[in-house]
């Protein structure tokens, strides 16, 4: 599968923006005297898991928008529009291929959550190789980047 050029680009911004906080997490070690070799590999562990989840994710999303049947766009005047069909828009079942779109992003997220959660514990148990809170704090800070972005209206200029 070829990689979408959307999927390339936020991939390269959640890796930057993680690489950026990854060294801040590492001068606070390092301020904090707590720096050691353990540090590097649990930040290097952290960091290649939450941009290799990141990715996945993205081409779990662009696997399934892509496979999904285009439809064509309904303009409808907002005027005739009743509450009674925005209900009935709720309540319409899902086509087969959302379904099955579903089904895949769920999978797809229990996958990661496991892989995720396989990492977590060698970092937590291999403390002698890597520092726990060098590896899990990465984990987070995708989340971090995203909140940033739209608080600075960064998305809202890229949409």
């Amino acid at each position: 599968m070829k990689i979408e050029p959307a999927v390339q680009a936020e991939t390269k911004k959640i890796a930057l923006g993680t690489a950026i906080l990854t060294v801040l997490m590492i001068a606070v070690f390092l301020v904090l005297r707590q720096f050691d070799w353990r540090v590097l590999a649990g930040a290097a562990l952290g960091y290649l898991a939450t941009v290799g989840n990141f990715f996945a994710m993205a081409m779990t999303v662009q696997g399934v928008t892509n496979s999904m049947p285009v439809l064509p766009r309904q303009e409808q005047d907002e005027t005739e529009e009743t509450d009674g069909q925005t209900e009935e828009k709720k309540n319409t079942p899902l086509s087969d291929e959302a379904k099955q779109a579903g089904k895949k992003m769920q999978a797809s997220f229990v996958l990661r959550m496991l892989l995720i959660g396989a990492i977590a514990a060698i970092a937590v148990t291999q403390t002698q190789v890597f520092n726990p809170w060098a590896a899990l704090l990465p984990l987070l800070f995708p989340n971090i980047i995203i909140t940033l972005r739209r608080l600075t209206g960064n998305d809202q200029k890229e949409a």
